[in-house]
């Protein structure tokens, strides 16, 4: 029986949709998954939604929807999202789900057993976003910032007190217990500073797991989502999915929910007599253009962005490749261009192109019989199975960019090999045509070991370049332990050459994405975060006063070229006509605007939107997702300011 291999992503939060953060976790581990199943491992990979708590209670009910229905109106946008990336997760749990319920319900009858868990009374300073109770004194939340509320209830409590030294001497047995080094020294510093008891349960609000026989009582949001990673294979139902795969290989992370994982969690399974985790992998945080991400700043990056305007081949290569795990990235399109066409397009692809270009032309399309090896031939052959060893070792130790330069410095070899040996000069000499056909099958096997390793990160165009290359089996198949030199067949054809990574057109991709933010500046934030804890920023009439929007008419407009949202809109404010490009082409038809009045905002700075240069913008407000021009009931004459 094959060995078994279980990781876990973290259970996002539903309280708005995917963004590149969550996409960057959920690539790390699909890359991982496909990596120890090319290893021969059995494979689980779990991803899913955590649902409860005050914050989503809240939310729902400022949309006027049942906290279910809320729940699962966004938990459908996380598994499509994965969907469209083509993200192999074999399951997703939502902690909804009756299943969950049972397992929250099961580790806690296991704790209370172990005398770990007792009634009292818990008075502090809540942060709702956050849900958890912030150190006695402090009423700003530490974590996001937000203001706090003092709360006082009756809650069931967990001993956590009692941990401190025997969480202290499982991290000393287990050092990388949290990777990267630093998040583990943090931790250990933590507990070093004493542990305090934790409640684990509410009663001022309903939207949960009820504690059994005292349900007025619900479970704290981070002791029932913890458990989604058990009950998501079993845990609870004698299930032998459990028995074969806990405890979990890997459990990735965001650094922001690290205490929780390495503290909490662990202290609870030892108290239920169950095994931790083996590894929490923490990753890093995007921030965007140099800036952190946030709705108030209009830079939140979702995945349905990314999956309309970039291959999913492109996403995936730029965040595994930009950052080692654990550190921040910066991201940009601009960045993410720069990456993709020098790398993928650039150094693989027309790699791929060449070699089996010239296999076609020359070799009848078909792999050619490699003749004598001369030291040029060893020297590529070496350097391919060290690249196998190097990339092995990177990747089982968690430094998937490692790997993939790994890889990328047996592309730059094996293009230097091609240079120096000239194949395009060699296919007019009968004399070397031996030579020729050595020449390109070490390059096309060369490529065929490139393809195998790449296959976890970017698995589109590897099953492309096999393809290409006439391999049968399929990517899922191949075995990177017992990958070796020599295994593509001599003689056998090839298929139909085809571009695999086409090089982006930044000036167009840039156009494009500012497509999408027009058209999501003018929406309603159905793609955006519903966060009803947050307060809202206060500003004085000075920064008011900066934003000067007057009163136009439309004189005339046409849809931009190539794309169904934006409209070429020509404005009269009075001193001038303005043309500016609207997101409004979807619900509003060019030839009914002409003669409306709107309110521009026209002191912004000029932008190009799908190549065509917008001067300022229509304000529009947002019913359900659509904007809804602003419209003047009395007559106001044109350029008179807003105020």
């Amino acid at each position: 029986m094959s060995d078994t291999f279980y990781l876990t992503t973290p259970l996002y939060y539903v309280n708005g949709v995917p963004h590149v953060g969550h996409t960057y976790t959920s690539v790390i581990a699909d890359a991982i998954a496909r990596y120890k199943r090319m290893c021969g491992f059995q494979v689980c990979s779990l991803t899913g939604t955590d649902e409860h708590g005050l914050k989503i209670e809240r939310a729902a009910r400022q949309q006027g929807l049942s906290p279910q229905k809320f729940t699962t109106t966004y938990a459908a946008t996380f598994r499509q999202a994965w969907k469209k990336l083509g993200l192999t997760f074999d399951e997703f749990i939502r902690t909804t789900e009756k299943r969950h319920g049972e397992a929250v319900v099961e580790i806690f009858e296991r704790i209370k057993e172990n005398n770990f868990i007792y009634l009292g009374e818990y008075s502090g300073n809540y942060c709702v976003n956050c849900e958890a109770y912030t150190p006695e004194g402090v009423t700003d939340c530490p974590d996001c910032g937000r203001p706090t509320e003092f709360m006082t209830e009756e809650s069931y409590f967990f001993k956590l007190s009692a941990f401190g030294e025997k969480l202290l001497n499982f991290y000393d047995s287990n050092p990388d217990f949290v990777i990267p080094a630093t998040r583990m020294n943090e931790i250990v510093s933590f507990v070093k500073g004493g542990l305090k008891d934790l409640s684990i349960s509410r009663t001022s609000f309903s939207w949960g797991i009820p504690i059994p026989g005292d349900e007025k009582h619900i479970f704290y949001v981070w002791f029932d989502a913890l458990t989604g990673y058990l009950a998501g294979i079993g845990f609870a139902r004698q299930s032998e999915n459990f028995e074969q795969y806990w405890p979990a290989d890997v459990q990735l992370i965001g650094k922001d929910i690290l205490r929780f994982h390495a503290v909490y969690w662990p202290a609870f399974l030892i108290a239920a007599g169950l095994e931790p985790p083996r590894h929490i992998l923490v990753n890093g945080w995007w921030t965007v253009e140099g800036e952190k991400m946030s709705k108030s700043r209009g830079n939140t990056i979702t995945t349905d962005e990314l999956i309309k305007l970039v291959p999913s081949d492109y996403v995936k290569y730029f965040l595994l490749r930009e950052i080692p795990i654990g550190a921040d990235g910066n991201f940009s399109y601009q960045l993410l261009v720069k990456r993709v066409n020098s790398d993928l397009a650039n150094d693989l692809g027309n790699l791929s192109n060449r070699i089996l270009t010239m296999i076609e032309s020359n070799c009848k399309g078909q792999i050619p019989e490699s003749g004598e090896a001369e030291t040029r031939d060893e020297e590529l052959k070496q350097f391919s199975s060290e690249t196998i060893d190097l990339f092995r070792k990177n990747f089982d130790s968690l430094q998937i960019n490692k790997a993939i330069e790994n890889v990328w410095e047996l592309i730059s070899m094996v293009n230097k090999y091609i240079v120096a040996n000239e194949p395009w000069a060699m296919g007019a000499d009968p004399a070397k045509k031996d030579r020729l056909g050595t020449v390109l099958y070490y390059s096309a096997e060369t490529l065929r070991i490139i393809a195998i390793l790449m296959a976890p990160i970017i698995p589109t165009g590897t099953a492309s370049i096999l393809k290409q290359l006439g391999v049968s089996k399929p990517t899922e198949d191949h075995r990177i332990p017992q990958l070796a030199w020599g295994e593509l067949e001599m003689g056998s054809p090839i298929g139909k050459i085809q571009a695999i990574y086409p090089r982006l057109d930044q000036e167009e991709l840039l156009s494009r994405v500012e497509e999408e933010r027009q058209q999501k500046e003018s929406s309603s934030s159905a793609t955006q975060d519903t966060d009803v804890t947050a307060q809202k920023e206060e500003i004085g009439i000075e920064d008011f006063a900066k934003v000067e929007m007057r009163v136009g008419k439309i004189v005339s407009a046409e849809r931009v070229p190539k794309s169904d949202k934006l409209l070429k809109v020509q404005v009269d404010i009075g001193s001038e006509v303005r043309q500016v490009v609207a997101g409004i082409g979807e619900e509003y038809a060019p030839e009914d605007l002409p003669g409306r009045l709107v309110a521009v905002v026209t002191n912004l700075k000029p932008v190009k939107l799908m190549g065509v240069e917008s001067n300022g913008m229509l304000v529009a407000a947002a019913n359900k997702g659509k904007p809804v021009l602003v419209a003047f009931n009395e007559p106001v004459r044109l350029g008179a300011r807003l105020q």
